[in-house]
């Protein structure tokens, strides 16, 4: 009741024409805006005193199709949007940079987005998958096949601990969420459904939001009710299953959105309707009562915003418009910032941590109305691309590079040769061989790279002088080239030499054939021709030493075969790959590079059915055998992956869905890590890895004909820590072992040797200690796992107290993991100096920055990613290092404020 003291009946204050199509979703953080529309364009609003919002940037092309879902991180620093193209894209909050592309195998539209814990979020899709994904990683960490209907609902109650779904099916669900985490892509480990409730919302849940404490929850259904939901708590966390379901009437249509803001007892949720209204309802004890009704647009509601501090209310509509609603007594005039003194931020507790900065300034967004790139101008996924151009008038089908010469085959007939310009960053074209009659799909180099091999469906491959540019032969398989009469004469589909003198020419062909010539043999007849497929062959590979070929059909088979003399087949996989076949293939350059054993190749297969494999290969040339096992599958690329090849231990690969992935293979194969995720506007098919002084060039080709070199730092988010800054139900060993160091064993004035907090970590690993045994265990009887035993009662009365000392600082730690978030009023009332310079909220785990000022921990990681590097969120300088050092001073202020 105290909140409606201060909620005026609703006056509009601002009406904006954000889109060309209905206003599809909004979210506000602060004096930030963000809209998304059906028109697949995301626009970003700043608040100005005296003109309320105005159009600071805006990315014409945010997705494939219409945008369907947009939402702030807590941090204020990325964005998140989803679209009907089945992707979900993160953004630098304050430009519309885009920081990263999450795009799913084959993922049906989102319809839900919701970010939980730091660093990872959570969609919803239309086929009822819920995937979760590490947004620093571009990471696909679970998809969960939660429902049969379209998931519209997601939200994560109880503080992130917990994980709601519901479906248009009326289905609602709810699962530990760090179980789904860790639950995978296959789906072999799928966690069961901690509760399982039918008929939520008669013909279906749209919407669903959750208080920022995670103890309310609501969802909206087709039947025009919302629902109530409570989570109750466990020794301060609330952990338990959702309780409740109190159904409030009100809406006499469908309930398409829900927004809370507040939380405890000062919660107050917002709801929009096909009824063309919003409304303001107040929880009473298990029920909701409707306090405010506000007739808000002349056609249906798509979306609602209701601030944090519940100023104002915001409302989007299938009229295009969105409109701005003071709750109180705010108008145009009015600030919508936190005012905010640096200097309140800096040097807090002490001065411990503080680093250099560099001279570098980074741009930092103004007021003047800015555009961000429609994903092909810098695709932030700490990659940046140097040079692009239009080389084709058809399909790029193939890259081959060599030193720093580059070589492409194209539908329009021709194969071109490039020199990448070091210095000029830039690739300079060379020859236009123009020698086939029907498309080039293939080339590679030989000989050192004096000599380009071309293929193409004209039944003919071509060899050529680098140099000069001159056609030095011929080659095609006549007819009845093989054995029993096998016709010759097939379109080529791949092409690969060699890496050895004299180079052995090996050409794949749509007649199932794989003929092989000898560069320093003149006779136009093959050499070999290997014929153990029953389908087209559709690629080869050489390894490194040239002693095994690989070929893949469009059967699906896998062949491995030994070269001449003995020229004979050593295995075949007839179901290396389902449905269409394997369509590209490249054996690992470098064994150094992935400490492979003696006799030992690692091969990698990308199939149309969206698997990319990884074979071990070991081959005993004495008794002409080769033991094959796969080692890895992953699964990344809907539609297909039509394009793989090898650069020392990073794997690139282009798919059907256009987006090119990067991975670093760690030793032997057994893991590969995703580094990075392009959006292949052009609809990428051909990719290659360029080696380059400065670090290694990415290469894609487009199906307009437009090539492109970006840059691979040379130093990858590898060993980014999945759990720095996430709540500790996510922690797993590392995470435990990163509390016990900085706040048990390295505080100041902790009188602990570096034997005992061996001790402990050994402890902990002895009982494979979790974050979330760390939250629901019994502080006894962890301390008891700790090795903190009862004082010996003969002990002296020193030796009691230094051995009290050590489990009360556990014990307090302890506390203060399971410590309920503070209130709202004392969220509203703390200093400023215990407040995120970010995020203007109250701090949990503060940490220094190398600039000298104190962030929240999860924030400044955050803000990290949206400026693509270490830099200031005060000053705009780049830090010369990312390293995060906790501030046990604010932390003992922050103790002491919310016990006060």
């Amino acid at each position: 009741m105290e909140i409606m003291e201060e909620i005026e009946e609703p006056t509009l204050v601002q009406t904006l024409r954000a889109h060309r199509t209905e206003v599809t979703c909004a979210d506000a953080m602060g004096a930030l805006l963000v809209t998304g529309s059906g028109d697949r364009s995301l626009r970003l609003w700043r608040w100005a005193a005296g003109a309320g919002w105005d159009e600071a940037a805006r990315a014409e092309n945010a997705h494939r199709y219409g945008v369907t879902a947009a939402r702030w991180a807590a941090s204020g620093a990325l964005l998140a949007s989803g679209g009907v193209d089945g992707a979900a894209r993160v953004w630098a909050a304050r430009t519309l940079a885009p920081r990263r592309l999450l795009a799913a195998p084959g993922a049906a539209a989102v319809r839900a987005l919701c970010w939980a814990a730091r660093a990872r979020l959570l969609s919803g899709h239309d086929d009822g998958v819920l995937c979760v994904w590490h947004v620093p990683r571009a990471q696909l960490l679970a998809r969960l096949h939660a429902h049969e209907g379209a998931l519209h609902a997601v939200a994560a109650p109880a503080r992130g601990a917990m994980l709601l779904t519901a479906c248009t099916h009326g289905v609602l669900k709810v699962f530990d969420l760090a179980e789904v985490c860790r639950s995978g892509i296959t789906g072999a480990a799928t966690p069961p459904a901690l509760a399982w409730v039918d008929n939520v919302h008669d013909l279906g849940a749209l919407c669903a939001a959750v208080t920022e404490d995670g103890a309310l929850c609501a969802t909206g259904g087709q039947d025009a009710l919302v629902c109530l939901w409570h989570s109750r708590a466990e020794d301060g966390w609330p952990r338990g299953l959702l309780a409740g379901g109190v159904r409030a009437r009100g809406h006499a249509a469908a309930v398409t959105a829900l927004r809370w803001a507040g939380w405890g007892a000062r919660a107050l949720l917002a709801s929009a309707s096909l009824d063309r209204t919003a409304r303001l309802w107040l929880p009473a004890g298990a029920e909701l009562r409707c306090v405010r009704v506000v007739h808000a647009h002349s056609r249906y509601l798509t979306c609602v915003v209701l601030a944090h501090d519940m100023r104002y209310l915001l409302t989007g509509s299938n009229d295009r418009t969105l409109r701005m609603w003071s709750l109180g007594s705010l108008t145009l005039d009015d600030q919508l910032d936190t005012p905010c003194e640096a200097l309140a931020h800096f040097g807090l507790g002490d001065l411990k941590g503080i680093g250099p900065v560099d001279d570098e300034v980074v741009e930092q967004p103004g007021d003047d109305t800015e555009t961000a790139p429609d994903g092909d101008e810098e695709e932030a996924t700490s990659m940046r691309r140097l040079w692009a151009g239009a080389v084709h008038a058809g399909t790029i089908n193939y890259i081959a590079t060599h030193g720093d010469l580059v070589a492409t085959a194209s539908s329009d007939g021709v194969a071109r040769v490039f020199r990448w310009a070091a210095a000029a960053r830039e690739l300079q074209p060379l020859h236009a061989l123009a020698a086939h009659h029907y498309p080039v799909m293939a080339c590679d180099f030989a000989a050192a790279g004096s000599v380009l091999l071309t293929a193409g469906l004209d039944g003919r491959a071509c060899v050529w002088d680098v140099e000069s540019g001159v056609q030095l032969r011929s080659l095609s398989v006549p007819a009845c080239a093989g054995a029993e009469g096998e016709a010759g004469g097939g379109g080529m589909r791949a092409a690969r030499a060699a890496p050895r003198r004299p180079a052995l020419l090996l050409l794949a062909t749509d007649d199932g054939l794989a003929p092989l010539w000898s560069l320093d043999d003149d006779d136009p007849k093959p050499l070999h021709v290997f014929m153990d497929h029953s389908a087209a062959v559709t690629c080869c590979a050489w390894s490194c030493d040239a002693r095994l070929a690989a070929t893949g059909s469009a059967a699906g088979e896998l062949c491995l075969h030994a070269p001449p003399p003995s020229a004979r087949l050593l295995h075949h996989d007839p179901h290396a790959h389902d449905l269409e076949g394997v369509q590209s293939c490249d054996f690992a350059p470098s064994p150094s590079a992935l400490a492979l054993p003696e006799n030992t190749y690692l091969l990698a297969t990308a199939g149309a059915d969206s698997l990319i494999k990884m074979w071990s290969i070991h081959y005993d040339e004495e008794l002409a055998s080769a033991t094959v096992r796969a080692v890895q599958t992953l699964e990344l690329h809907g539609g297909g992956a039509t394009s793989l090849r090898w650069g020392g231990a990073l794997l690139a690969a282009a798919g059907a869905d256009r987006v090119l992935r990067v991975w670093r293979v760690a030793a032997r194969g057994a893991a590969a890590r995703l580094l990075a995720v392009l959006a292949g506007d052009g609809g990428a098919l051909a990719v290659a890895l360029l080696a380059d002084r400065a670090g290694p060039l990415l290469l894609c080709g487009s199906l307009g004909g437009e090539l492109a070199a970006w840059r691979v730092p040379a130093e990858l988010r590898d060993d980014e820590d999945d759990e720095d800054g996430t709540p500790p139900c996510y922690w797993q060993r590392e995470g435990v072992r990163r509390w016990l160091r900085e706040c048990i064993t390295h505080v100041p004035g902790s009188e602990l040797q570096p034997d005992e907090e061996t001790f402990l970590i050994q402890r902990a690993e002895e009982a494979n200690m979790t974050g979330s045994k760390l939250l629901s265990v019994s502080m006894n009887t962890l301390l008891e796992h700790f090795g903190y035993a009862a004082v010996d009662s003969d002990a002296g009365a020193d030796s009691e107290a230094a051995e009290d000392a050590r489990p009360a600082r556990m014990r307090d730690e302890l506390a203060w993991l399971r410590a309920p978030p503070p209130s709202y009023d004392q969220e509203r009332a703390a200093p400023h100096a215990l407040l995120c310079p970010l995020s203007h909220r109250v701090m949990h785990e503060p940490v220094f920055a190398a600039d000298g000022y104190t962030y929240e921990r999860a924030n400044i990681l955050d803000w990290f990613l949206a400026a693509d590097g270490a830099v200031s969120p005060v000053s705009g300088r780049r830090l010369l290092s990312a390293c995060l050092q906790l501030n046990y001073g604010v932390r003992a202020q922050l103790r002491d404020y919310l016990s006060s």
